[in-house]
C-alpha cells in the first residue's frame, strides 16, 4: 500500500468520531448482519474480523456474526459478497488480496473496482524483512550485495504464489534489481520455519507473526517496511533509512460491501467502525494480532484500492507471475 500510514489517516474529514446513541434512531440496522471473512478461521484477516463485528454489535445495537468463507486466495467469500443484495447486511473483511486478484487469478466472478463499495479501512500491518541468523549480512545493503554477486543463489519464502509475502518481495526485487529464488510454502508458519532452519534465507513478513521470533533471535531483521520505526523494534531501519527510498509496503484491512450500497447505510457503518477503532481496547487487541488499529472515510479506501489494483498489477506481470 504506497504511502499510507496511520500517521497520514488520523485527522480524517468526513469521519466523524461520534457517540453510539446518534445510531438510535436510523434505520440500519433492523437485523443481524453477515460478515463473510473468505478466508479460514484464525488468520488474521479472521481475528480482525471478529474483533471489529464483536464493537460494531455493541454500536449499533444488532449482531454481527462472522461467516467464514474460505478458498481460492479469499476470491470465493468475495464472490459471495459481490453477488449479495446491497441492503447493508453482508459484507466483507479483505486485505490487499483484494487488489492482487485479477492478476493472479485467469478468471474472476466479479470486478474489483465495480463490484464492491469501500466502508472502511480497520488497520494496516507493517511487515519485516528477516533473514536466517546465522548468515553474515547484517544490512539490507550486504543482502541486496550478495543477492546481484550470485543471481538467483538466494531464496526467499512465502506462505505461497501470490501471497504478500512474495509480492513484498516482488517489489523489493523490482526496486534493488536484486535477483532471488522464490520458495513457496503452504502457508505462513512453514515459510518462516524454513528462514529459520537456513532451508531458504530470507523472506518479508508481517511484523506481527513473527515478533517472538525477532525478539529471541531465531531470526534477525534487517528493516521495517513502513515508513516510521516500530516501536517494538527500535533498532532496526526502515527500508528507506537502509537506503531503499522507494520501498514502503503495508498490508492493509478494510470493510467493504457490495455495489450500490445506500450511501446512508455507508455513512452510518464508517461513523460506526471510527468509533470502534477509535475504543482503547480495540487498539490493544488489533495491536495483539500485530494490526495497527487505522480508520478512513469510504473515498479514501476506494481510492487505496484503485492505487493499489494498478500498483500489483503491474508488479506481478513484470515479475511474469502466471495467472492461477
Amino acid at each position: 500500500m504506497s504511502g499510507l500510514t496511520r500517521r497520514t489517516l488520523i485527522a480524517l474529514p468526513g469521519v466523524a468520531l461520534v457517540a453510539s446513541h446518534a445510531f438510535a434512531n436510523t434505520s440500519y440496522p433492523n437485523r443481524a448482519v453477515r460478515v463473510v471473512v473468505p478466508f479460514p478461521p484464525g488468520g488474521t484477516t479472521d481475528v480482525i474480523g471478529r474483533i471489529i463485528a464483536e464493537y460494531l454489535s455493541g454500536e449499533l445495537a444488532q449482531p454481527f456474526y462472522i461467516d467464514n468463507r474460505g478458498g481460492a486466495g479469499g476470491t470465493l467469500g468475495a464472490d459471495v459478497v459481490a453477488k449479495a443484495k446491497p441492503d447493508g447486511y453482508t459484507l466483507l473483511v479483505f486485505h490487499s488480496g483484494l487488489t492482487y486478484g485479477p492478476a493472479l487469478f485467469k478468471r474472476l466472478n466479479y470486478d474489483v473496482l465495480g463490484d464492491f463499495t469501500p466502508i472502511s479501512l480497520l488497520g494496516i500491518a507493517p511487515s519485516v524483512l528477516v533473514i536466517t541468523p546465522s548468515l553474515p549480512y547484517h544490512s539490507v545493503a550486504d543482502l541486496i550485495e550478495a543477492a546481484k554477486q550470485k543471481p538467483g543463489e538466494i531464496n526467499y519464502g512465502s506462505a505461497g504464489v501470490g501471497s504478500s509475502g512474495h509480492l513484498a518481495v516482488e517489489l523489493f526485487s523490482s526496486i534493488t534489481g536484486a535477483k532471488v529464488t522464490h520458495v513457496p510454502f503452504r502457508g505462513g508458519g512453514p515459510s518462516v520455519m524454513a528462514v529459520i532452519g537456513g532451508q531458504v534465507q530470507f523472506m518479508i513478513e508481517t511484523a506481527g507473526s513473527i515478533m517472538q521470533q525477532i525478539q529471541s533471535g531465531t531470526l534477525r531483521a534487517l528493516a521495517v517496511t513502513t515508513e516510521e520505526r516500530l516501536p517494538e523494534l527500535p533498532n532496526v531501519p526502515t527500508m528507506r533509512e537502509a537506503g531503499l527510498s522507494d520501498y514502503v509496503y503495508s498490508t492493509w484491512y478494510g470493510l467493504l460491501g457490495p455495489t450500490a450500497m445506500d450511501r446512508t447505510v455507508v455513512e452510518t457503518l464508517n461513523k460506526a467502525c471510527a468509533q470502534v477503532i477509535a475504543k482503547a481496547e480495540v487498539k490493544a487487541k488489533l495491536a495483539n494480532a500485530g494490526i495497527d488499529a487505522v480508520a478512513s472515510t469510504s473515498t479514501q479506501f476506494a481510492n487505496i484500492i484503485r492505487d493499489d489494483l494498478d500498483k500489483w498489477t503491474k508488479i506481478i506481470r513484470a515479475a511474469g507471475i502466471q495467472p492461477q
